[in-house]
């Protein structure tokens, strides 16, 4: 048999409650294996919580209401089924483990500073946002069975229309690289800054590329065949480790450095930033983040003036051919072919160059693009 029906309504302090009492049993022996959420996925569930958006469902075995010995070996009160991670990081934040991301803004009061802010910290000096948390009432599934296989088939039900979202093939791959994607394009950057269209998961594209620089430690071909062939090279290393290991190894890692990255790039845009109407110019603005961070002040200046210098370089080649600055125009028809290597190359080095002169020797002093 099998019913599953809501549990009476608690706050998320309730269910802290009882896993500090020891009646929840985190990873039952029929609980589906799954990777270890990133550092800062587990801090953006805290932050939904705190911008009032809803979390998904979680579903536990009621044991309380049904006791079955051979499902409930360990005596707990409650094992939980789907959304392990969700309730983990949950219980890491009440801990004091689990930090706000750096990124972290209030959508109410965007001025306040609480990146990094622990539970604690925020209980200090904000306790109507602790309690927010502390009060938000899930939505929780009571499954009541004695079957395990029927917990085995609710996985399977529960998250079959993962990948039946209509979106790119590749979304639809598995193994670690579509997984962490979906991660990377709820960093800020891609919610807030970005400008070009995301109807068709343009941004996953973008997340893909830079995920894969950044996994290959320099510039790489980011056309669709190469992609794919990137997402199938991790899923086939996914499915050569043994089932005990709950980490993305070199694919976590990559994934870590992306994030850091972005939290240094998205404080030099602005919200929507015109700048970033272009997917095909964001690699290279990552790569120059990640390799020369002490030129990121200066850069939306820099790219202000460059985009009007490509205006009126185009017109000039109108009235004037062969007379526009040679090295801009090779700048502009590489930005062209935006997912070859050597263009990805070259256009980095032509902008670390100007932007070098852009800012000259000393800090401040500025000539032109």
């Amino acid at each position: 048999m099998l019913k599953v029906i809501s549990h009476d309504p608690k706050p998320l302090s309730w269910w802290y409650e009882q896993y500090l009492l020891g009646r929840i049993n985190m990873a039952p022996a029929y609980q589906r294996r799954s990777y270890i959420w990133s550092t800062w996925k587990r801090a953006h569930l805290i932050d939904s919580l705190l911008n009032d958006f809803d979390v998904p469902k979680f579903y536990v075995a009621n044991f309380v209401e049904m006791h079955v010995q051979a499902l409930n070996k360990e005596r707990k009160s409650y094992a939980i089924i789907d959304g392990k991670q969700r309730m983990q990081a949950i219980f890491d934040f009440f801990d004091g483990t689990l930090p706000l991301n750096p990124s972290f803004v209030l959508d109410d009061a965007p001025d306040l500073k609480l990146g990094k802010f622990t539970y604690v910290e925020l209980k200090s000096k904000f306790p109507t946002l602790a309690r927010k948390v502390e009060g938000f009432v899930p939505t929780v599934m009571d499954v009541l069975t004695d079957d395990e296989h029927k917990i085995e088939e609710l996985f399977v039900r529960l998250n079959s229309g993962e990948a039946a979202t209509g979106a790119e093939k590749r979304n639809a791959m598995g193994g670690p690289v579509p997984a962490i994607v979906r991660e990377i394009v709820l960093h800020p950057f891609f919610q807030k800054k970005i400008r070009f269209d995301t109807k068709r998961m343009q941004e996953h594209n973008l997340a893909t590329k830079l995920l894969l620089i950044e996994y290959r430690q320099g510039f790489q071909d980011t056309k669709a065949a190469k992609l794919n062939e990137f997402a199938e090279e991790a899923k086939r290393w996914a499915d050569e480790q043994p089932e005990d290991r709950l980490d993305l190894g070199p694919f976590g890692a990559a994934r870590d450095r992306v994030y850091a990255v972005l939290d240094a790039l998205s404080p030099e845009f602005h919200e929507r930033d015109k700048l970033l109407s272009s997917a095909g110019q964001i690699p290279v603005y990552y790569w120059l983040a990640r390799e020369r961070p002490d030129l990121l002040p200066e850069l939306h200046d820099f790219l202000d003036e460059l985009t009007v210098a490509i205006k009126d370089l185009i017109a000039g080649e109108r009235l004037q051919p062969g007379r526009a600055d040679p090295e801009l125009v090779s700048y502009y028809t590489m930005s062209r072919t935006t997912n070859d290597q050597s263009s990805l190359e070259n256009r980095y080095r032509i902008l670390v160059k100007r932007l070098q002169a852009y800012v000259g020797p000393v800090r401040g002093r500025r000539r032109a693009v």
